[in-house]
């Protein structure tokens, strides 16, 4: 999940061409982590404690399926360098659990299920719509000031706001891989769960996160540097609310999104949902999630049957 999100945060900074990836990893990597620790609680409760009741995930057999059916998606999306939504495989590998065992909350599901329609719907348009009625009357204002002044200005807040970004992914989707982790220790240790999880989280930022990174911030669409602080600070308040909220939201349907928002607005629809790259992250975005559902109930009856 490093290697995936925390490419995501920094995408727009490395668009806009402010920092190399290593640098931009490791500063995402330090955010996330303090995000985790900070504000990472509420969520981590939601995964191990409200979608299905603690007792059934503290079992080793439940814990081992969550982490096998997730991983195997996670470690597909690295692979073909697409900024999949970890969270939903996360969440709906518990769901399927819950459906497994019979005691999935359904009410709390749903309204989960609104909150991934409504992030990526909302930075989508908000991109959109900056792109298309605001950017250029921003630059006309700023090239009344000093260029070199307004140029390492606008650099200055890409990095700030691709840190807040980061920090808000930390407070959601680390939680999310070791929610479950928590749970089994019955909520005590928890500092301790989300340090050591920050820190295999940032090493997978460092280690991966630079092919998704190069593929994100390059073939949808090049941001420069006002498009990518806005970006990345409109997305992590996104994220940050929904964090505190206790809702796990995915940072790279988010984020993403908003970078078709801005190609929609400079190319047309048409010319953006033709790339190709864009059809494998819908692929990954709306089609895998369900096989998720159904490879996760799959390994519950497989295992059930092998452990007895």
């Amino acid at each position: 999940m490093g290697g995936e999100n925390g490419s995501t945060t920094m995408a727009p900074s490395y668009s806009a061409g402010v920092l190399n990836p290593r640098k931009l990893t490791i500063l995402s990597g330090i955010a996330i982590m303090a995000g985790a620790i900070l504000v990472g609680k509420n969520v981590v409760l939601t995964l191990g404690k409200k979608l299905v009741p603690p007792d059934i995930l503290r079992q080793d057999f439940y814990t081992l399926c969550y982490y096998l059916n997730s991983s195997i998606y996670i470690a597909l999306a690295v692979f073909f360098k697409v900024p999949i939504a970890t969270t939903h495989m996360v969440t709906l590998t518990v769901v399927s659990i819950g459906l497994y065992s019979g005691e999935l909350n359904y009410q709390r599901f749903f309204y989960i299920l609104k909150w991934w329609i409504f992030t990526p719907f909302v930075s989508f348009l908000s991109a959109y719509l900056f792109e298309k009625y605001l950017y250029f009357r921003v630059i006309d204002f700023s090239s009344r000031f000093d260029v070199n002044k307004v140029k390492n200005a606008f650099r200055f807040f890409v990095v700030l706001s691709g840190i807040y970004f980061a920090f808000s992914a930390g407070a959601n989707n680390l939680a999310n891989s070791m929610g479950i982790v928590s749970v089994r220790f019955n909520g005590n240790f928890y500092d301790l769960v989300l340090i050591v999880g920050s820190v295999f989280f940032g090493f997978g930022s460092f280690a991966f996160s630079p092919r998704i990174l190069k593929a994100v911030g390059e073939r949808i669409f090049k941001l420069g540097l006002l498009r990518a602080s806005v970006l990345q600070f409109m997305d992590g308040t996104i994220t940050l609310i929904a964090s505190i909220l206790g809702i796990p939201v995915s940072i790279n349907e988010t984020i993403t999104s908003g970078f078709i928002g801005v190609s929609c607005a400079r190319d047309g629809f048409k010319r953006t949902f033709s790339k190709k790259y864009i059809i494998m992250i819908f692929f990954f975005w709306f089609v895998i999630p369900w096989i998720a559902i159904a490879s996760g109930y799959l390994i519950c009856v497989l295992g059930s049957f092998i452990f007895g």
